[in-house]
């Protein structure tokens, strides 16, 4: 992989920020998180989990990521539920959530 030189004079690699730590198995991929929070998963692990919504939890030393079914898995379960409401319900909740 080819080197760049900083302004510094450190030699960096491209795609990596820090060095792994010593201490961490070789379990699978390793992603990085951006200045803006976000990482990406790999397309093999995106494409297992067929929803975009996980939930977050931060358990004794490490992050989980647990996929949350989506509500049109509940479609045929009550003939009477009105998804569009729910769905106006639940953006209207993040909505407000976010102005907190």
């Amino acid at each position: 992989m080819k080197q760049k030189s900083s302004r510094s004079g450190k030699t960096k690699t491209p795609g990596v920020h820090e060095p792994m730590a010593e201490y961490l198995q070789d379990t699978g991929t390793v992603i990085t998180v951006d200045a803006t929070g976000r990482m990406v998963l790999p397309k093999k692990i995106r494409d297992h989990y067929t929803g975009n919504r996980f939930e977050v939890r931060e358990t004794k030393g490490h992050i989980e990521l647990i996929p949350v079914k989506p509500l049109s898995s509940l479609l045929g379960i009550f003939p009477d539920l009105d998804m569009e409401a729910i769905y106006r319900d639940h953006d209207r909740e993040v909505e407000e959530e976010d102005k907190e």
